[in-house]
């Protein structure tokens, strides 16, 4: 069986070598949906990298689930755009390349910058709390380099909560399956990580005092600053690709 990575983390990398991915254990979701998890996080924190072959045998070792479960799963991930089925090859963690990444940016910019505007306008007291303590979990994740995949999810979940647009959010949902791995890249740069949530600060500073403009203008900073690193490595990475180093 080859070696397998930590995920990357913004802190020095452990010695440890854990598993990439986790053994599924019974719980209330359903199995196939613990699966799609399970796999999409290991994708997200690059604990499988772009262009990676996803062994089913491995996976179904290493989660303790049937092929059949594992398949289900692994075709929901192919709508998603998260692994890409090859001729002859199998499964593959899907490789985004600079016109994707553009787009993805542009889609998360404009989505993003709906929510804050209206998470400015209408959401309650309970939701900002909500969002408050939710980008104060994140901040802490950033300092200690865990936990940061489920703090993200926690943020966006609070924005989208008050922001109360259940269409824009679903499509922010799926636009973020497909930008996890370029997010994990972004995070990967030492700066990236203390001015993300300088610039999240200041959403949560506009949406505090209510105001739309001010909220949408932060988050599209905060999407475009993210798009330019990614592009920028995306950029760096492709010669060395083509030349085999």
């Amino acid at each position: 069986m080859r070696s397998l990575r930590p995920p990357p983390v913004p802190t020095a990398p452990s010695t440890a070598r854990p598993s990439p991915i986790v053994r599924i254990a019974a719980a209330a979701a359903p199995l196939r949906q613990q699966v799609v998890s399970a796999v999409r996080d290991a994708v997200a924190e690059g604990r499988y990298l772009p262009g990676e072959r996803l062994v089913e045998r491995e996976l179904c070792e290493l989660m303790g689930v049937s092929r059949t479960c594992l398949r289900e799963a692994l075709r929901e991930l192919e709508n998603d755009g998260i692994v890409t089925s090859v001729p002859n090859r199998g499964v593959v963690v899907s490789t985004i390349g600079l016109r994707d990444a553009r787009e993805i940016y542009e889609m998360r910019a404009m989505l993003e910058g709906l929510l804050a505007e209206r998470f400015a306008r209408l959401a309650s007291s309970a939701h900002l709390a909500a969002l408050e303590q939710a980008v104060e979990t994140l901040a802490e994740a950033y300092d200690s380099g865990s936990g940061l995949l489920d703090a993200k999810r926690a943020f966006y979940e609070a924005l989208m909560g008050g922001a109360d647009h259940d269409l824009a959010a679903s499509m922010l949902r799926s636009i973020q399956l497909r930008a996890s791995q370029l997010r994990n890249m972004t995070l990967s740069d030492p700066d990236r990580a203390r001015h993300s949530i300088a610039e999240i600060r200041q959403l949560l500073k506009a949406v505090k005092k209510r105001d739309p403009i001010a909220a949408q203008a932060a988050a599209h900073r905060h999407v475009q600053n993210a798009g330019a690193l990614a592009l920028r490595l995306l950029e760096r990475a492709a010669p060395q690709a083509a030349s085999g180093g």
